[in-house]
């Protein structure tokens, strides 16, 4: 019974008072926007439509659907926003090294356990299928260095700006908002990478709430990333 009430009071929805407390920051004075008589919060507004057209614009341009453009669009933009509109530091979106013991520890038993899932899912048609026009004839060293970057602004988009953003109105509860585009954006891969997403962007975003910072599922990301790769780009 004792590990049935654990469940339970886990599970059981907690008052706003002991949710506010899961805020990232605190930030007073929020704006906001009226139109038509009805009213909005002006941040959230500017968030979900910002994020909107950066994840959609890929779509309709090649130079921003490339790794470079996407880089532009997830990592740049946002800054330039938070830095020269919100006047905000952009350390307060989860760009700092946080809580390094837990992440460092939690980051090595991921890869641990990612290393032999991904070693398996390497070898399956649909993902060498997939992944091997990613490779793109790159040598190893250009993939390592690429993916690094390209996987730091999505981790910075996601569980950095999104997360904080988010998490000033909503809490914890921010964690399961990223989630959303996060899945999304994996639509078109291989069917168990895309519904792994869903967990998976859960996992992203308790880890990086926890730490108080996106490097550590970065450093995990970009490792699932290059593994992919080089595996694949081996039975090229």
């Amino acid at each position: 019974m004792h590990y049935v009430d654990r469940l339970s009071n886990a599970l059981s929805p907690r008052d706003e008072t002991a949710r506010a407390a899961d805020l990232p920051t605190v930030v007073a004075g929020r704006r906001v926007w009226r139109v038509w008589a009805v009213d909005f919060d002006a941040r959230i507004v500017q968030v979900i439509i910002l994020a909107t057209l950066i994840l959609i614009l890929p779509a309709t341009n090649s130079f921003l659907g490339s790794e470079f453009g996407g880089v532009l669009l997830q990592l740049v933009l946002p800054l330039l926003i938070v830095v020269a509109v919100w006047r905000e530091d952009p350390r307060r979106y989860f760009l700092r090294i946080g809580e390094w013991k837990l992440g460092l520890a939690v980051t090595a038993g991921a890869v641990a356990v990612m290393a032999v899932v991904i070693w398996y899912s390497g070898h399956q048609p649909d993902f060498r299928t997939y992944y091997s026009g990613l490779v793109g004839g790159r040598p190893p060293l250009q993939l390592i260095y690429d993916t690094g970057i390209a996987m730091f602004a999505w981790e910075f988009f996601y569980r950095g700006w999104l997360l904080e953003a988010f998490g000033r109105k909503y809490g914890t509860d921010a964690i399961w908002l990223q989630m959303i585009p996060f899945a999304l954006l994996h639509v078109g891969k291989p069917e168990i990478e895309l519904l792994s997403t869903v967990l998976g962007g859960a996992f992203f975003g308790i880890l990086a709430w926890r730490t108080k910072s996106m490097l550590y599922g970065w450093l995990l990301h970009w490792f699932m990333m290059v593994w992919i790769l080089l595996i694949v780009s081996s039975q090229m």
